[in-house]
């Protein structure tokens, strides 16, 4: 072989193997990805987020916190509202338990209970400062002095409206009751647009969406059955009756009340953070308002708690609450779910961030929470029963009423 040929083969060869080792990194790089997702320990979480704007933000939490470590790999499931406890009972038998829940508050009292839920107290005493929170956010995850999770957000109801419809009928801003029901009737224009909406679906939502009412007529939240509280359920049949209000929210979730009141078929509608997401996003121009007070001004707090569910993983379950309480990530996550933080300075820079919100961050000061409402799971069945009644039925609102109290006794 002549010299010159010989280096052009020892320079083939020298060429091909560069590239064969190339090639065999890429490989080996690949292999050992799947290695360590294969050394990984899986979490699950359940959550009945359903709006865009949250299952978004959820999806960014959860590749957060997979690329912040190498221990864990973490995932959300969409659980139903309606099915949420039920499905955490028949898994439990099942033996098939989320490692995570992301509860509605009121839900937590008995979850603890029944001893579904972790103390996580010595776990988070050094990453979680209970001061920053809202007092009655933190009430829902406390237990005899042990806490058995950590709040995630908190929301309340307001009145949203239609500027536009408004600034038609040379309507103010209604602040008690007599001049909702006025602006209610003036906005009413039969066969084309109610003057105000509310859920009345039956289960939690209705409960929640009736509830600020009741506190509004002066009910003290340990006795529910208070005569007062008669006033409230006369004020929602008089709007009933007058046709200000359809029977039709009978079977409106709160997200129905947003997609009703964008199609223009409704003036004004009660709901809070999460519908504004959907708001921001159309063409409609409107306002928000504080919720009308009569004796008093009724703001009822709800929101979600991250929660380890005893006997799953709970050393992971731990470590995705304490990433999920960096202000960073939390500062992030909220401007996606357009959910108001649990934490009281959060909540005020992102009420400056987003000033539509003002309303639902101002009322967190003076609302209380369902934990504090006294027996809160038999007063949000009566409430919704009564609801059931009032929208679905021809029964005397009396006989509703009384009906209401015999519940509760």
């Amino acid at each position: 072989m002549r010299k010159r040929d010989w280096y052009r083969w020892f320079l083939l060869l020298f060429v091909m193997g560069i590239m064969g080792c190339g090639m065999k990194s890429d490989e080996n790089l690949q292999e050992d990805n799947v290695t360590e997702d294969l050394k990984r320990q899986e979490l699950t979480f359940w959550s009945y987020y359903e709006t865009e704007a949250q299952r978004k933000g959820l999806d960014k939490l959860v590749q957060g916190f997979n690329e912040s470590q190498q221990e864990y790999k973490i995932s959300w499931e969409y659980v139903p509202m309606v099915d949420f406890i039920r499905n955490l009972s028949f898994s439990q038998s099942e033996e098939s338990l989320p490692d995570l829940v992301l509860a509605d508050n009121p839900d937590m009292g008995s979850l603890i209970k029944i001893g579904m839920l972790a103390d996580i107290t010595e776990e988070i005493k050094e990453t979680v400062s209970v001061e920053e929170y809202y007092p009655e956010a933190w009430k829902s995850v406390e237990y005899h002095g042990r806490y058995y999770g950590v709040p995630f957000c908190c929301n309340n109801t307001a009145i949203i409206y239609n500027r536009q419809m408004f600034e038609e009928k040379n309507l103010e801003i209604p602040g008690t009751w007599e001049e909702f029901k006025d602006a209610a009737a003036a906005l009413t224009e039969e066969g084309n647009c109610y003057g105000f909406a509310m859920s009345a679906i039956s289960g939690e939502q209705g409960a929640f969406q009736l509830m600020p009412w009741m506190l509004a007529a002066g009910v003290d939240p340990d006795h529910m059955s208070d005569n007062r509280g008669k006033e409230a359920f006369l004020f929602i049949d008089d709007l009933l009756k007058k046709k200000y209000m359809p029977n039709d929210c009978l079977n409106w979730s709160q997200n129905d009340l947003t997609r009703s009141f964008l199609e223009g078929n409704v003036a004004m509608i009660e709901n809070g953070p999460w519908a504004m997401a959907e708001l921001e996003e159309s063409d409609l121009e409107y306002g928000i308002f504080a919720f009308p007070a009569h004796t008093s001004q009724g703001v009822v707090l709800g929101g979600e708690v991250l929660a380890a569910v005893k006997g799953k993983n709970v050393d992971g379950a731990v470590l995705f609450i304490n990433y999920c309480s960096s202000n960073e990530v939390l500062e992030e996550l909220f401007q996606t779910t357009k959910n108001i933080p649990a934490r009281v300075e959060l909540a005020e820079l992102f009420a400056q961030k987003n000033p539509q919100y003002q309303v639902f961050v101002s009322q967190m000061e003076n609302g209380i929470s369902r934990k504090s409402i006294k027996d809160w799971k038999n007063v949000s069945n009566a409430l919704s029963d009564s609801l059931n009644k009032m929208f679905g039925s021809e029964e005397d609102i009396e006989k509703i009423w009384t009906q209401y109290v015999k519940e509760l006794e």
